[in-house]
């Protein structure tokens, strides 16, 4: 969404009042981490600064903020204010300008149905609510549920990078369908960086391991595959690299890696109420990759478990036919 295109796009498809007011030719994305140097950074949250329509000396800011979720968050309400008046007392130092708006835009891709609440509303409760809510801060948000954009709707969007993303986002829980519409999700991504951003997303939310995801593509058939699939095999072999310097880096070798990776197996049995956080943790393996075996296992697929630990988690790493038959055992017992 940092993507000026995407940004446009969003604006007009969204917010066409707001758009038809802006000169969108002038959009630049700010630094939002300069704003907070000593605070920790939401990643998936993107300012914007757009000059008025006819207007050469009056601008406005607004804020794409992504809650990317599984579940919604109760108190966004905090996050947004936060930005906003951040915003303004950056602008407020600047002596002798005058004050910018600030339009908070929440764009929310969980499954849940979720209607965020405000400031006002987070204190609805409070004893004192009716002597103190004239002194409290307070707005609107303008949201947008990527989970109840229609698919058939997108559709009819014009072939563009912003068709593409909003489709994957929109399909995210829906990963059968992500595959039925892969030809007009990659066909809007007009340049390698795109594609492994796509790439990357859907790996992000599908519950397959990247291999699963490669398999699938093989069997299916669009006009860009032949580029899709470069991209993804790189990824999966800059990937493979990665895993393994990293390992290296940290003293790991390929025998104490493969013991914990059999760990993580025999603590998800004896422990099933374990968070993912709580098995990196103990098995002393990296987070995301327990957050990709914990989404392959819940698929209870045998097989599909076995290839994912073999070929994914233990790429390059010897396992004798001892070794392998535990193996089997323990992931029957999980599942």
């Amino acid at each position: 969404m940092s993507d000026p295109e995407v940004a446009r796009s969003y604006l007009q498809y969204f917010y066409p009042k707001i758009a038809a007011i802006a000169d969108l030719s002038t959009l630049q994305q700010q630094n939002a981490q300069a704003l907070r140097p000593n605070l920790k950074l939401f990643s998936a949250d993107v300012v914007f600064r757009c000059r008025l329509k006819g207007e050469q000396e009056q601008h406005f800011h607004f804020c794409l903020l992504f809650e990317h979720k599984s579940e919604p968050d109760e108190y966004v309400a905090v996050q947004i204010g936060l930005y906003i008046f951040l915003l303004l007392r950056e602008q407020a130092k600047a002596k002798n300008q005058p004050l910018e708006p600030v339009l908070p835009l929440l764009f929310y891709n969980g499954k849940a149905a979720w209607q965020p609440k405000t400031v006002h509303e987070l204190f609805k409760s409070h004893p004192a609510y009716e002597v103190l809510q004239p002194y409290m801060p307070d707005f609107r948000f303008l949201i947008e549920d990527a989970h109840r954009l229609p698919p058939e709707e997108l559709l009819k969007l014009g072939l563009s990078y912003f068709r593409s993303t909003m489709l994957s986002m929109a399909l995210r829980h829906k990963q059968d369908l992500i595959f039925e519409h892969i030809e007009v999700i990659f066909e809007g991504a007009k340049n390698s960086d795109q594609v492994l951003s796509v790439i990357t997303y859907i790996l992000g939310v599908a519950e397959r391991s990247p291999r699963q995801f490669l398999k699938q593509l093989e069997n299916t058939e669009f006009k860009t595959k032949p580029n899709v699939m470069s991209t993804l095999e790189q990824l999966l072999e800059m990937g493979r690299k990665e895993g393994l310097e990293k390992g290296l880096e940290k003293g790991l070798d390929k025998g104490i890696y493969k013991n914990r990776v059999f760990n993580l197996l025999k603590a998800a049995i004896r422990f099933p109420k374990l968070s993912k956080e709580e098995l990196s943790d103990f098995t002393e393996l990296d987070l995301p990759v327990v957050t990709t075996f914990l989404s392959v296992k819940t698929q209870k697929d045998t097989t599909a478990l076995k290839k994912h630990i073999l070929e994914d988690l233990l790429t390059d790493i010897p396992v004798s036919s001892v070794e392998e038959e535990k193996l089997t055992k323990l992931i029957e017992q999980l599942l």
